[in-house]
């Protein structure tokens, strides 16, 4: 991937200079800060924590004195919140107006920041329509908030950006605090969605609106956390990203049966001997079915798209807790229950692997029709896959895995393409201004090594059919795009993930906690392939049929395209 314009806050800081680090309480073990259940149900302290979120976010990724370590914004909230969380709205925003100026006077240049943007192409995500509410805020507290937009300021504290790609890295996080803390909750809670309201390429594909999360969810983190924290789960999934993805093993399972599976019409198959049979149709693993499974998966489990949460569900429907599990099973129209040795789920993925790479190798499928994965390729490989392939009528990649190595620029580019062509439009985070996101075209290379040659006259001539499904994700669904900016591709499967672009990891209280798609990644037309997936030419969905007499039904129809010459897009060469 070629590194992104990183537009970075030059804006030089002219103030705040001489505030004096705060001495705050010791808040490490606890915030001080408790709500009951009665509170979690009184509409006033629901608002007043609701705008407290939306301020607080704002000021911390805004205001020039963040730039270091003068201020722990952490803290800074555990002491506002006591102030503000039963207050009358003219109370609290009296507290947070008072809260704003004392960190500090500071000069403003809009200009400045508009030239800095005015050569690149922004899209602008973050909702800051709040900060107009006079209603609700009184006529100070807007004021304060939308000078600090054009504050000039240096890079803040908490934010950072990958060299390469560009996309948002959290800094300076702390990972202390407990949710049986009620001010560590809302801390959790107020970190996370403001992380995604502003450094989110994808804030605005959610099904719940990105506005509507905090109140639905300061009722939920009132009230002590129950077992397994459910509820930052479910905030997570309110991500609608599968990139997201983080629960499933804890919910079913780290152990899994050894089969590879596959789902059609909420049902579940064996597609390879082992343990089980080929076109066996698994009913349940120790008593738990397609529809517990789904369901548990819907309510905790973030996905891009349901198709790929009837995936997710598939695979996990094989999980257990336990060593040998109780799988109930259809074989040959007789129902009956084995029981299987299970294997470690981290064990158990690399053996898939290497098991295709030992039978879907490098070969020939049939008459002048090539035949690898995206588990097959590497770069030391990619000439020699090519001279097996070089005159071939049709090549057929098999993206329904994971690419072992990047295969973008120096196997696609190289030897797929005519001439230097766009392929992709990224959106990166700008590091001036929060919620805006700049836009930039990058193209398939010829020649990576020398980028100024522009045409290829000795590029593969023949048709290219990539298979996806819904476990193609994240670098497969990319590396499908990129092809598909070759003259002959055909793109045949079913919807993908849904889920691209490099991901930023979420840094909250108690450790760790997932990541987020931190690119938008767009065709060069504008289209998005964020939940929607890449453009499927031609749709084939598994059947009952097809699973239970081991067919593979994507890799059929890919053979019966290019032997009809049907879907052929030669024309447009």
């Amino acid at each position: 991937m070629k590194s992104l314009l990183l537009l970075a806050a030059t804006i030089c800081c002219a103030c705040c200079s001489s505030m004096q680090p705060k001495h705050h309480p010791d808040y490490s073990v606890s915030s001080g800060f408790t709500l009951d259940s009665l509170d979690a149900r009184d509409p006033q302290v629901i608002e007043n924590l609701g705008v407290t979120c939306r301020v607080w976010g704002y000021v911390k990724y805004h205001h020039p004195v963040f730039a270091d370590s003068t201020l722990n914004v952490d803290y800074e909230l555990f002491g506002l919140l006591p102030q503000v969380a039963k207050a009358t709205p003219a109370k609290r925003n009296k507290v947070l107006s008072e809260w704003v100026k004392g960190l500090g006077r500071f000069s403003t240049d809009k200009a400045e920041y508009d030239e800095a943007l005015k050569t690149v192409k922004c899209t602008r995500t973050a909702d800051l329509l709040w900060m107009d509410d006079s209603a609700r805020l009184g006529n100070v507290l807007p004021r304060l908030l939308r000078e600090l937009r054009y504050a000039k300021r240096e890079a803040n504290r908490y934010t950072d950006f990958t060299a390469n790609a560009g996309n948002f890295v959290m800094r300076n996080e702390s990972t202390a605090g407990s949710s049986d803390d009620c001010g560590y909750r809302m801390l959790f809670l107020f970190r996370f969605w403001n992380v995604i309201e502003y450094f989110s390429p994808n804030r605005n594909l959610t099904d719940t609106p990105w506005s509507e999360i905090p109140e639905k969810y300061i009722p939920l983190f009132i009230p002590g956390q129950t077992p397994g924290n459910p509820n930052q789960a479910m905030l997570l999934r309110e991500l609608c990203d599968s990139h997201s993805a983080l629960v499933r093993y804890n919910m079913f399972g780290y152990n899994t049966v050894p089969a590879e599976v596959r789902n059609a019409e909420d049902r579940v198959f064996v597609i390879a001997d082992g343990p089980l049979r080929k076109g066996d149709e698994i009913l349940s693993i120790d008593s738990r079915g397609w529809k517990s499974t789904h369901d548990g998966l819907a309510r905790f489990e973030a996905a891009s798209n349901a198709e790929n949460r009837n995936y997710m569900t598939a695979m996990c429907m094989v999980c257990s807790h336990r060593d040998t599990a109780a799988v109930e099973l259809v074989r040959d129209g007789r129902r009956l229950t084995e029981r299987i040795a299970t294997r470690s789920v981290m064990d158990w993925s690399p053996y898939i692997t290497e098991r295709m790479l030992d039978t879907a190798n490098i070969r020939m499928v049939a008459d002048g029709i090539g035949y690898m994965t995206g588990v097959n390729y590497t770069k030391a490989d990619g000439a020699r896959i090519m001279e097996k392939f070089r005159d071939t009528k049709a090549l057929i990649v098999d993206l329904r895995c994971y690419p072992r190595e990047f295969m973008i620029f120096d196997f696609i580019g190289r030897y797929f393409m005519p001439r230097t062509s766009p392929h992709v439009i990224w959106l990166a985070p700008t590091g001036a201004l929060p919620g805006v996101f700049h836009e930039l075209q990058d193209s398939l290379f010829v020649n990576p090594d020398n980028p100024a040659v522009a045409e290829n006259p000795d590029y593969y001539k023949g048709r290219v059919i990539v298979l996806v499904d819904s476990s193609t994700q994240s670098q497969a669904e990319y590396t499908a795009m990129a092809f598909q900016a070759t003259p002959r591709c055909t793109i045949v499967g079913t919807q993908t993930a849904g889920a691209d672009g490099n991901i930023s990891a979420l840094v909250m209280p108690g450790g760790d906690f997932g990541y987020f798609s931190g690119l938008g990644v767009l065709y060069p037309d504008g289209t998005n392939t964020q939940r929607a997936g890449v453009r499927i030419d031609v749709p084939v969905y598994a059947t009952v049929p097809g699973l239970q007499a081991g067919r593979d039904e994507i890799l059929e129809k890919a053979l019966e395209i290019i032997a009809t010459g049907a879907y052929d897009p030669a024309a447009k060469i």
